[in-house]
């Protein structure tokens, strides 16, 4: 016998965002981003070494990865998109922290913009891949 919410598929009629995985996502993207740049800044402090701007790059990349990671873990489904979301607000956050306001103007900003979406794309899978239950 089919149930009527199966019937009319009112379960996937909800809304498939959970706002709540997404800000802790984010919140865990700035936490690893702030643990990383404390710990680059004590190195160069303490030393003669400079860090690269690749080397900025890929932190970055991983901090947010980690808060794609950890939104895909703790949403209930499509762990992809909540992935992507984080990605883009951490971005915007970024972005409009250190361009200035000239964020939407160059084509570098989308590319970069599409490679953070691949890169927290990835995270959120691989979250959601690895929750628990």
């Amino acid at each position: 016998m089919i149930s009527m919410a199966r019937k009319n598929d009112l379960e996937a009629a909800r809304f498939w965002l959970q706002p709540l995985a997404v800000l802790q996502g984010l919140v865990v993207a700035l936490g690893f981003l702030f643990l990383f740049s404390t710990g680059l800044a004590v190195v160069v402090y303490f030393s003669s070494w400079q860090a690269t701007p690749s080397l900025l790059t890929l932190l970055a990349h991983l901090a947010v990865f980690a808060g794609a990671f950890w939104s895909g873990k703790k949403c209930l489904r499509k762990a992809w998109i909540h992935g992507i979301a984080v990605g883009c607000l951490a971005f915007l956050l970024f972005g409009f922290l250190g361009s200035g306001g000239h964020a939407f103007s160059s084509w570098l900003w989308w590319q970069r913009l599409l490679r953070m979406v691949l890169v927290t794309m990835l995270g959120g899978m691989v979250g959601g891949l690895l929750k628990d239950g």
